[in-house]
């Protein structure tokens, strides 16, 4: 385990070399896997070319993509931010979930679904119903070069 600042001082080159190279390609969106509370690693990995975090796990470690989008603006983006646990539930659970995510789609550069794979007990009916919502909202990919 690393502090964050040690983490900077460690890694921080090595992101930037590979998000360099990707840009030189022209890829633009650079995404990390980041399982976990990682809000303490973002400024290295947004300041170093990484600007796509997934997945937002929100079931088990409670991290949330509103904090991210407070500090580094557009600059960075999301995929997951889902309490999939609504897959074990009911419509009601489900339809909470995509009006909690609303907001945070209509921000642009966030992508809400559930984090890994679905947990034992999950719903097929509630899946295909949350699949059948989620395309009625405008996600948008917006973000700064």
């Amino acid at each position: 385990m690393l502090s964050p600042a040690l983490f900077d001082e460690l890694c921080a080159k090595h992101y930037k070399k590979r998000t360099e190279l990707c840009h030189r390609y022209g890829i633009d969106l650079i995404s990390l896997d980041c399982d976990g509370v990682v809000g303490s690693l973002l400024p290295t990995w947004v300041n170093n070319g990484v600007n796509i975090m997934l997945p937002i796990e929100i079931g088990v470690w409670g991290d949330q993509f509103a904090p991210a989008r407070e500090i580094f603006g557009k600059r960075v983006m999301g995929v997951g931010g889902m309490d999939k646990t609504a897959f074990r539930k009911d419509r009601a659970a489900v339809d909470k979930e995509l009006r909690r995510m609303e907001r945070l789609v209509k921000l642009g550069g966030f992508i809400p679904c559930p984090d890994h794979r679905l947990m034992p007990g999950s719903k097929l009916d509630l899946v295909k119903y949350y699949a059948d919502r989620i395309k009625e909202m405008q996600i948008t990919y917006e973000f700064e070069d």
